[in-house]
């Protein structure tokens, strides 16, 4: 019986020594949060090119919902999450406007790495076949971040000055949506059908 309850002790404490690792391991890894910009494009006058049609918010796409590794999040509020998250971060948008529109973009910045931030593309209609095909009213994409290159060049902008896994915030800094004729939207803004994850536009 004292060999049973022994080998029964030196399990459990294996098991603490276990549970005591994988928490400490957990705990190095920092929440991450995906935010607006606190001064979205579009709010403060900005001057933009004629092949672009400045909107304070565009109102012809909505974002439906934001998931990372599968799971939903709220924009603005910490979650946790895998150390290469980025990756796996999906934005579902839906045309709500009354024609089919060929691509949307939306491009974060992350501040963490400060003016040297790479641009961090997410979009639906620039690869060759989403672009001829666009999407129609009452659509639902995913704009998911460009993959192959672009992505280990990101990674690699990341890794020259942090940890991937320390990467713990990405604030979304303007997007584009362009319709089959006239100028690009543009704007730092777009509708959201969840109240908590809208912009901060200005009145």
């Amino acid at each position: 019986m004292k060999l049973i309850f022994s080998d029964v002790t030196e399990m459990l404490k294996l098991l603490a020594l276990f549970l005591v690792t994988v928490t400490f391991a957990f705990a190095q890894t920092p929440k991450k949060v995906v935010e607006w910009s606190k001064s979205p494009i579009g709010s403060n006058n900005e001057i933009v090119s004629e092949n672009l049609k400045l909107f304070r918010q565009i109102d012809g796409v909505e974002i439906e919902g934001v998931m990372v590794d599968n799971k939903p999040i709220t924009l603005g509020e910490h979650f946790v999450a895998t150390d290469d998250w980025l990756k796996s971060l999906v934005f579902r948008v839906k045309n709500i406007s009354s024609q089919k529109l060929l691509s949307v973009q939306l491009t974060m910045i992350l501040p963490q790495l400060g003016p040297g931030s790479p641009d961090v593309v997410f979009c639906y209609g620039c690869a060759p076949e989403e672009k001829e095909r666009g999407f129609l009213p009452g659509e639902v994409v995913e704009m998911k971040i460009l993959g192959g290159p672009f992505y280990d060049w990101v990674r690699s902008r990341i890794e020259e000055k942090i940890k991937l896994s320390e990467t713990a915030k990405a604030e979304i800094h303007h997007l584009y949506v362009k319709p089959p004729n006239g100028p690009t939207w543009f704007s730092g803004c777009i509708k959201t059908a969840n109240p908590k994850n809208a912009c901060p536009t200005l009145p």
